[in-house]
């Protein structure tokens, strides 16, 4: 018996079903029920029992039930703690993000931090936003930067502030050279998007049915905006990525903005982190100036430019989230570091 068998004995219990912890565990249920067995067996006697539809714990099953959560949360404990030491020995810090963020914004502003810390290490981890959150938690990641929503319980969030997913189009598309395109006419066009069930591309579906685009024809899915743009460049669709990933090819008109009439789809970025996080100095001072460099970024626009992206979606003055987010910012103190409870939000 080790600790993932535990953990999958737990799940069951939390869920209440088999099923249930599957799902959440991302198992066939015949593994998450082989799993069980082997707890079953390591202790001779029965720990579950299915009750009108429902897996209960039997007496001896709670008794189990309360040493492997002990077991588990002292695990987790003892690793941070052990990471800790060595963050403390090496100035070793690791940030996870998305593909796109992590792949154009981060570099350089880790490497200005290098710069002024050579004797830190940086490490950057790329993966999907439940896979970064769930490492967070877990201690194997010390922050992440992630689109501000639907963040677990148990996790910080400074919001550093606002990106703008935009739709884009080859050179040679026939919206490339139109000033407006009604949102209507992006039913008819074939679109390229993040992978389905992918954190984002729930972002994405959720955001176009907001504004009334229920349904488009989805051609090719890619992860990351390289691949995407290429896809793009080549004539394949209508693509949707955050600013931050095609900003150079808009500028060299390597891709075209497809501007949709008034429309904006702004999302609030995050800087993440566990709750009762322990902090080295190193990591102290990392996350501060990951958040003021955060900060200058999304919010380097001049407002009285006309070019610049709209702080709102529409015209009703509402950010991604709902919250009119020019008042969010102008109450937020000096510095942008507005924190919140994530399982606040």
């Amino acid at each position: 018996m080790n600790l993932r068998h535990l953990e999958v004995f737990c799940a069951v219990v939390d869920c209440e079903s088999f099923s249930g912890a599957a799902e959440r565990l991302i198992m066939t249920q015949p593994a998450v029920s082989m799993q069980v067995q082997v707890v079953e067996r390591y202790f001779g006697v029965q720990l579950l029992e299915r009750r009108r539809r429902r897996v209960v714990l039997t007496e001896a099953g709670t008794v189990v039930h309360d040493w492997a959560k002990l077991v588990l949360d002292s695990e987790i404990d003892t690793r941070r703690r052990v990471d800790d030491l060595k963050h403390v020995e090496t100035g070793r810090v690791v940030v996870g993000s998305s593909v796109t963020i992590g792949s154009y914004l981060l570099p350089p502003i880790l490497s200005r931090f290098k710069r002024e810390h050579p004797e830190a290490e940086v490490v950057v981890r790329l993966g999907d936003r439940d896979e970064i959150c769930s490492d967070v938690l877990t201690g194997t990641i010390d922050c992440g930067v992630l689109i501000a929503r639907e963040i677990p319980p148990g996790l910080e969030v400074d919001v550093v502030g606002i990106e703008e997913l935009v739709f884009i189009c080859a050179p040679s598309h026939r919206f490339a050279e139109r000033d407006i395109v009604r949102i209507e006419d992006l039913a008819e066009e074939p679109f390229i998007m993040a992978p389905k069930g992918s954190a984002f591309r729930k972002v994405i579906d959720d955001l176009l049915q907001q504004h009334g685009l229920h349904k488009v024809s989805v051609h090719m899915e890619l992860d990351g905006a390289e691949g995407l743009m290429r896809a793009v460049q080549q004539g394949v669709g209508i693509g949707l990525a955050l600013r931050s990933g095609v900003e150079w090819e808009l500028e060299q008109g390597v891709v075209n903005q497809v501007h949709v009439g008034s429309l904006r789809l702004l999302l609030d970025m995050g800087l993440i982190y566990h709750a009762r996080q322990r902090e080295s100095d190193m990591l102290q001072e990392f996350k501060q100036y990951l958040r003021e460099q955060l900060h200058e970024h999304f919010n380097r626009w001049d407002r009285s430019d006309p070019n610049a992206p709209a702080l709102a979606n529409g015209t009703n003055g509402l950010s991604a989230n709902g919250k009119d987010a020019s008042e969010r910012r102008a109450a937020q103190p000096a510095g942008g570091d507005p924190r919140r409870r994530a399982d606040h939000r």
